[in-house]
């Protein structure tokens, strides 16, 4: 039997750490609201959104299992 290997957890991961980061530097370096009506507030709800998914998504995993 073949493994998969589920890319989805680790994506999910990866783009709430780099828009965790991005959103910690533009709060540090004092800005705050971004083009496209964005500010530091909704990339860290964004990052946090995403986390919840990977955890949701590794969740399902293991139930698959």
């Amino acid at each position: 039997m073949r493994k998969v290997y589920r890319l989805g957890d680790d994506l999910f991961i990866a783009i709430a750490f780099v828009s965790f980061i991005i959103a910690i530097v533009l709060r540090l370096m004092g800005i705050e609201d971004l083009p496209l009506g964005m500010n530091t507030q909704g990339i860290l709800f964004f990052s946090m959104m995403c986390l919840l998914f990977s955890i949701a998504l590794s969740l399902y995993d293991l139930h698959i299992k």
